[in-house]
């Protein structure tokens, strides 16, 4: 008995993605073309279309595929009963091995600076807007426990997310991504911890 049509479908679509998440992560979406895609999945360039009109409505559903890895890692503890000051340090550090596996979802920070295309500028500020809202939810369960102090929740988060995007690009500035070894990421984890030991301090309640 043959599968339902729409799950068929579902499962042709997660082929695609995650040969195309492959494709993107290694090559870039400017240097992977339609024809790389089709071949991976053994797939005619005619029905790859069928599924995707062009490469950069694939490039964003792989981007919110990565972005919903995140989320759903990030749900488990926002879900939870664990303290607000905790919560946070979880994000920083969770955001910064996502940000190492999830290879589209990182490149996106920094290429979204230097390129035009509008799929880069919708997915950038889609995940912005996203975390912000995130963290904005850590500083409100923070404020309700009287943790921290009663602040603009939109306006710290806003805050927090622009300082680590800013250590990131700092650090790129200077290294392209693609050449980061174990050391440079290591670098990069104790700034952000760094930056968020300092946030804290900010933000927590006078006892």
């Amino acid at each position: 008995m043959s599968e339902p049509k729409n799950k068929t479908e579902e499962g042709k679509l997660e082929i695609i993605i995650n040969a195309a998440q492959k494709r993107f992560a290694h090559y870039g979406l400017c240097k992977t073309t339609m024809n790389e895609i089709a071949a991976d999945v053994g797939m005619g360039k005619a029905s790859l279309y069928y599924y995707f009109p062009d490469k950069e409505t694939l490039f964003a559903s792989v981007i919110k595929k990565e972005q919903q890895v995140f989320f759903d890692e990030m749900n488990k503890f926002l879900n939870s009963d664990m303290e607000a000051t905790l919560q946070l340090k979880k994000y920083v550090k969770l955001r910064s091995q996502h940000f190492r596996h999830l290879l589209n979802l990182s490149k996106l920070r920094s290429d979204f600076f230097n390129n035009v295309k509008t799929v880069y500028t919708k997915a950038f500020e889609n995940f912005n807007n996203m975390e912000q809202e995130m963290v904005a939810n850590i500083i409100q369960h923070g404020i309700a426990t009287k943790e921290f102090k009663r602040i603009n929740k939109h306006e710290y988060a806003e805050f927090l997310v622009h300082l680590l995007l800013g250590v990131r690009m700092v650090k790129l500035k200077y290294k392209d991504i693609n050449e980061f070894g174990e050391a440079d990421y290591e670098e990069l984890d104790k700034k952000m911890c760094k930056v968020a030991g300092m946030f804290l301090k900010e933000i927590q309640a006078e006892q």
